[in-house]
């Protein structure tokens, strides 16, 4: 049998499964090839998925969990609950809002609520480290050199006043052999 708490307050209910998981992000690095490599993204709020049965006869405990999930802070944010249950303490969750919905379906045989919900962390671990590292600020770069198609200072209306590079050289004449064919 499952013990949840949240804020002290038991989530009653039969049968009750508690399901961790964590979420790790990676971006597929391979293009179009058959390449394995990816690049770690960071990892996602861990989330828990709870299954219960709450009998017709024991209607206030589903009561009083659409209470607990529809509860709202003083600025209208979803309430945020430290939590007590195994498996939350297993994957080092603390504190956790409610996500995705509370669903509760009638059973086709038992006199029962089939519940459903999950449990999103909040103020985890990896939240907390992200936000103490130091912000790296952009440096700019420049390179040597002026900028293209901009007023080249020491050059001449003909564009005469930078050496070309034997590329480029090769690039113009090509450039002013296709403009005389016009």
């Amino acid at each position: 049998m499952s013990l949840l708490l949240l804020d002290g307050q038991p989530v009653e209910g039969k049968s009750m499964k508690v399901t961790g998981n964590l979420r790790i992000e990676a971006e597929d690095m391979s293009g179009q090839t058959s390449n394995t490599e990816t690049a770690h993204k960071g990892f996602k709020p861990k989330t828990l998925t709870v299954t219960l049965t709450i009998p017709y006869v024991n209607g206030p405990w589903l009561r009083n969990l659409m209470r607990l999930a529809e509860a709202t802070e003083s600025g209208g944010q979803l309430k945020t609950y430290r939590v007590v249950n195994d498996t939350a303490e297993a994957f080092g969750m603390r504190q956790v809002q409610f996500a995705e919905g509370v669903s509760a379906r009638e059973d086709d045989t038992l006199a029962c609520w089939r519940v459903q919900f999950g449990l999103t962390e909040k103020k985890s671990n990896p939240e907390k480290v992200e936000k103490r590292r130091e912000k790296k600020g952009v440096n700019a770069q420049s390179g040597t050199g002026s900028g293209v198609g901009g007023s080249g200072g020491d050059a001449g209306e003909d564009g005469k006043g930078q050496g070309l590079t034997g590329f480029e050289a090769t690039l113009k004449k090509v450039d002013d052999w296709l403009g005389a064919g016009q």
